[in-house]
């Protein structure tokens, strides 16, 4: 299809995003030599073979063979056309095309995904015009208003309803949006034994789940009254356009407001994100129902260096809490602070009990070090009174100091134990020495294993790249071609040379594509380079290409060498039509002796020819 952004946006977009910005959002790298590595997440393996080369800004997997620059990585990935690629990275890298693109009718008409998109698009304008302009929606506004959630939040939030009757269907062949396949795939039906599609939410007031570009690709649904037979809350199931790991509710909102605050307030749930929303706080964001993940750490990761935690108040909430601090901590990315709600409250019932003034408060002012939380936390359930319970409970906040890395902080705590408990503080010191002695053991043996592991990440892909033999003839053209690619006077060289070909066809077409790419660029990028070429089968080529281990210099002798045995191999067919053509000259002349001679070449190459089509079955 013809692109929908500009060639120099893309090229600037190219040039002011790293790929391993982007790709370590979605893989654990570990640097050796000159590259990066990893777990290829295209497949499953357990040993890495997927590689990403900074400087050259391309990836390559040396098992599932797939390569390519930073779009190619995202297209994919997430399934995605080339112009989403390109919208796609530019969300990733917080990057500002510039200009303003509406390709949703294209997105329809080229990928699945851009279709499945365009029905959620459809979709939550259909909800939320039912909900705020029909009488099926009056019930279900008026819920939301006693709720406290006003129209304005209802406007900012797309929030919608669906109606207990089933209207998808026809609403979409209305829309000239109807495709079977696509519909069982969105997600927005459940797919009977019979192929009968029936609408997953019917009588939920929806909420809109949407992508960091502000696009809807999900949906959690309330129940407006209790039912035995149905969950008050249900969620969109998973999607080629939505993976509940990588998604963070409002984060389309709140990641401008996270970086000009320097911090985010992670809540438990979508409703606390919209109540806090509702008193002024807008940096707020939920993971989606389950533990936070190393894909939303990620994304946090790239707008701020604070979180803090506002889980529920009660004993579930706070065991959440601990458990976010438990995955967050050990990243060492983020400086960290808890708001515990009083009462046993969630963050929309003490908005609603106190009002907002007073919740607002208590986000700002009410903050607590993940020590000081742990203090509160390791006394639910005990009876200090108790020595038992005494003794269980310093262990536990020990446990908690020795992971401290300052050792003012470790002191002061020390002193509050030891004088909250009436017991020396040396006993309390030499206690912590130990348990720290553990840790530190624990995370040398961790390190060392992570240093072998990275040491024979690189042996593992040179196993598996010398799975893919060449001949000397093949590996001279690889060589030459890369030289050429690399060095304007060898292609300028070997473009002179009137009689030259490569012996196979794919290095061939890649010479005749650098020709039209060097009339158009001055310098050669391979990132640049990989987008000019259409072929999957080729980008392989040129990605495995520079993959490879070439030395930096380049010398006559070895470009000599490199032609001459090249030059010097004629193709098995084209041989063999030669011997033919010279057979039926020597029958005309009838000059036996020649075409004796001529016979026996004949067999030997098609017995070659033979030979090399078994090599390749």
């Amino acid at each position: 299809m013809a692109r929908l952004i500009p060639e120099a946006t893309i090229d600037e977009l190219r040039s002011n995003v790293n790929i391993l910005d982007v790709i370590s959002q979605y893989v654990q790298l570990h640097k050796s030599g000159k590259n990066w590595f990893g777990i290829c997440p295209f497949h499953s393996e357990k040993t890495p073979s997927f590689s990403v080369n900074e400087q050259k800004q391309i990836f390559h997997c040396f098992s599932c063979h797939r390569g390519g620059n930073v779009f190619k990585f995202i297209m994919e990935l997430e399934g995605l056309s080339f112009p989403e690629s390109v919208q796609r990275v530019a969300e990733l890298a917080n990057y500002d095309l510039g200009i303003s693109i509406d390709n949703s009718e294209n997105q329809n008409e080229t990928s699945e995904n851009g279709k499945i998109r365009k029905l959620y698009k459809e979709t939550t304008k259909l909800y939320h015009h039912i909900l705020v302009n029909t009488v099926l929606g009056e019930p279900a506004l008026e819920y939301l208003h006693k709720r406290g959630i006003n129209d304005d939040l209802i406007e900012e939030f797309e929030i919608g309803f669906a109606p207990e009757n089933n209207i998808l269907e026809a609403f979409f062949k209305e829309q000239k949006l109807y495709d079977y396949q696509i519909l069982r795939k969105s997600g927005l039906f459940i797919e009977r034994q019979s192929t009968e599609l029936v609408e997953r939410f019917n009588g939920r007031v929806m909420f809109p789940i949407r992508d960091t570009s502000g696009q809807t690709i999900a949906y959690s649904g309330r129940l407006l009254e209790k039912r035995d037979d149905a969950p008050k809350y249900l969620n969109s199931p998973e999607t080629a356009i939505f993976n509940k790991r990588k998604v963070l509710f409002n984060f389309d909102k709140a990641k401008g407001i996270i970086r000009r605050e320097k911090e985010a307030i992670l809540f438990e749930g979508f409703m606390d994100v919209i109540a806090a929303y509702r008193s002024g706080i807008k940096n707020g964001i939920a993971s989606m129902g389950t533990s936070l993940t190393d894909e939303q750490i990620y994304a946090l990761d790239r707008v701020t260096s604070h979180l803090v935690i506002c889980y529920d108040g009660d004993n579930a909430g706070q065991n959440a809490t601990k458990r976010a601090l438990e995955i967050i901590e050990p990243t060492g990315k983020f400086s960290l602070e808890v708001i515990k709600i009083p009462e046993k409250l969630d963050p929309d019932e003490f908005t609603k009990k106190y009002g907002s003034e007073k919740f607002v408060e208590l986000a700002r002012n009410d903050r607590k070090s993940p020590l000081e939380f742990y203090l509160s936390y390791y006394e639910q359930d005990k009876n200090l009174n108790n020595e038992n319970n005494q003794l269980e409970y310093i262990r536990d906040i020990l446990q908690e100091i020795a992971k401290v890395r300052d050792p003012l902080e470790q002191d002061l705590y020390l002193n509050r134990l030891a004088q909250r408990f009436n017991v020396a503080k040396e006993n309390l010191d030499s206690q912590l020495k130990q348990i720290r002695e553990k840790i530190f053991a624990q995370r040398a043996e961790k390190q060392e294993e992570q240093s072998y592991q990275a040491q024979q990440i690189p042996r593992t892909v040179i196993q598996k790249n010398e799975v893919q033999h060449f001949s000397k003839a093949e590996k001279a053209e690889r060589l030459l071609l890369y030289r050429m690619l690399h060095d304007k006077n060898v292609w300028l060289r070997i473009n002179g040379i009137p009689d030259f070909n490569f012996i196979h066809e794919n290095y061939q077409v890649i010479y005749n594509l650098s020709e039209a790419y060097f009339d158009i660029h001055d310098e050669y990028e391979v990132a640049d380079f990989l987008d000019f070429i259409n072929e999957d089968g080729l980008r392989q080529v040129v990605v495995t290409l520079e993959m490879g281990d070439y030395a930096d210099e380049v010398s006559e002798q070895e470009i000599n060498d490199c032609l001459s045995l090249i030059m010097s191999q004629t193709p098995l067919e084209d041989k063999i039509k030669k011997v033919q053509t010279e057979m039926l000259e020597a029958k005309r002349q009838n000059d036996t002796a020649k075409i004796t001679k001529l016979t026996m070449d004949l067999i030997s190459l098609l017995k070659e020819q033979q030979n090399a089509k078994s090599l390749t079955i």
